[in-house]
């Protein structure tokens, strides 16, 4: 009996120690195991994986939990929620479009809507809702008004082109190439209300002949087959694309053997191109004129144009720049944080901003820098101005900008 305990006893302690071993020896396995795994996939499991192959719990009981939790708060977006996101940074195409479009008025009085060229800032109208006299305002998309000059007209199509007197609001429009009267066309017009602009659709039927000004005959006019308010002439048509097809105008629909009957039309493109061929190169926006003459100049720590001269009662004279010699002068050495180092230069630089903006210029004087501040204006006698051009003023501008050869083309 007692041989026979001493066996059962020294079994149990086998069994027990066998149990205890294998654990341990699976544990020190594992890492074998896992930079096997590593070397195959190219990437290490995570903790929490590496932690159940040894028999391990993690140091919180809660991580898996937290991470199952989180994984459906950021997940993979799809093609769609892209393409939410891309709406929601993009605005539609009328909207875009709409901010091309200005609103033409006189005393506060609505006369009609128009079309600013892209990147030239003149405005492309009807001529027949502007009616006598040139006190015209244009509203803006931002809701700012900028006087404006009639520049050029066509009685026969109704065109005018407007030309701001101040400021230049560069988010226009250009032409479509598209036929605007085919079958799958969705062409978009313009009406005004309470100072905002917004797209309607309009149909179009066909290319026709009508009459204009003068009983001139218009070919190739574009019929409508909409109802037009006499306040939205002059509003572009645009394509699916947000380009111009045509302009609406007022023109008379002949009848056989009675007056001929009073409609709206599109002017189309091709019109539109003849029209701005024939701009002259008056009709342009007045040059801004900074008032001052000036020499290129190298100093030992920067290069600029220093400022010999400033023109009484000046943009450059009311923010206080100084001319003269060259101890006592300013010297220009950027404009709008675009550097200038001759006076060439310096004209291109001021060129890019109308009459009436806000430029900031940086000067160096006496060894130091300071930023000012000045307002553009017209020059106040042109013609003198063209006869004695001071070395760092503008040159005319050119009678063309990039909208016009857009539409040209």
């Amino acid at each position: 009996m007692k041989r026979w305990r001493r066996s059962l006893a020294l079994a149990l302690a086998a069994s027990l120690a066998g149990a205890l071993a294998a654990p341990a020896a699976l544990a020190q396995g594992a890492p074998d195991e896992e930079q096997a795994q590593e070397d195959v996939e190219g990437e290490a499991p995570p903790p929490a994986q590496k932690a159940r192959k040894r028999g391990v719990l993690p140091a919180r009981a809660d991580v898996g939990v937290k991470e199952r939790k989180a994984a459906p708060a950021d997940p993979k977006r799809g093609p769609a929620e892209k393409d939410k996101d891309r709406d929601k940074a993009e605005p539609p195409v009328e909207e875009r479009a709409a901010r091309g479009v200005a609103i033409v008025e006189r005393g506060g009085q609505v006369l009609g809507l128009g079309a600013v060229l892209a990147g030239d800032g003149r405005i492309l109208t009807a001529l027949s809702p502007l009616g006598a006299g040139n006190d015209l305002t244009a509203r803006l998309a931002d809701g700012t008004t900028v006087r404006v000059k009639l520049g050029h007209h066509d009685r026969v199509w109704d065109l005018a082109l407007l030309v701001p007197q101040t400021g230049r609001w560069t988010e226009g429009l250009t032409a479509s190439s598209r036929d605007p009267v085919r079958q799958d066309a969705q062409i978009r017009a313009f009406s005004a209300a309470r100072g905002k602009v917004a797209a309607v659709p309009i149909v179009l039927r066909s290319h026709r002949t009508l009459l204009g000004g003068d009983d001139r005959q218009l070919d190739d006019a574009i019929e409508l087959g909409s109802r037009v308010s006499p306040l939205d002439l002059g509003a572009p048509l645009v394509d699916e694309d947000g380009r111009v097809v045509a302009i609406l105008g007022r023109g008379c629909a002949p009848n056989e053997g009675k007056p001929c009957t009073p409609v709206a039309f599109g002017a189309p493109i091709s019109a539109i191109r003849g029209f701005l061929r024939a701009v002259p190169p008056t009709a342009v926006q007045p040059a801004g004129w900074l008032g001052i003459q000036g020499v290129s100049e190298a100093a030992p720590v920067a290069k600029g144009v220093r400022i010999t001269e400033v023109h009484p009662g000046s943009p450059a004279d009311e923010a206080r720049l100084k001319g003269g010699e060259r101890a006592a002068s300013d010297m220009i050495l950027a404009v709008d944080g675009v550097p200038v180092t001759s006076p060439e230069a310096l004209a291109d630089a001021i060129r890019t901003h109308a009459v009436g903006e806000k430029v900031p210029l940086t000067l160096l004087s006496g060894g130091k820098y300071r930023q000012v501040t000045v307002v553009l204006r017209a020059a106040p006698d042109p013609k003198a101005a063209a006869a004695k051009r001071p070395e760092a003023e503008l040159p005319p501008p050119s009678s063309s900008g990039k909208a016009t050869e857009e539409y040209r083309k």
